[in-house]
């Protein structure tokens, strides 16, 4: 005989909009981008379903802040390419290959 169990989720009753807005409410300037830089370095790992609920309120919440710069959030979020890109030098595309003189 077999037995079918069912899991089912407790009932999510929070308001995860009001929560990200209040956390956020007291940060300016630096501190934002920096929280955001957070959230989307966590958003990109596996997390729970409440995790992600709450990480999403938080970034949606960031990019509804008015006076946010959207191209320095989306620097953020895509990040760098490459590592190429991250440790490159202004020098490096500059540089002349040195040949043999003959």
């Amino acid at each position: 005989m077999s037995r079918n169990y069912r899991y089912e989720e407790a009932q999510d009753d929070r308001n995860y909009d009001l929560e990200a807005k209040n956390l956020i409410r007291d940060l300016h300037g630096n501190d934002l981008y920096n929280m955001y830089e957070i959230v989307s370095n966590q958003l990109k790992r596996a997390n729970s379903a409440t995790r992600d609920k709450e990480l999403n309120a938080v970034k949606n919440a960031i990019e509804k802040r008015q006076g946010i710069d959207h191209f320095r959030l989306k620097r953020i979020w895509d990040g760098y390419r490459s590592s190429m890109a991250q440790t490159a030098n202004a020098k490096d595309g500059n540089a002349r290959v040195v040949k043999k003189k003959a």
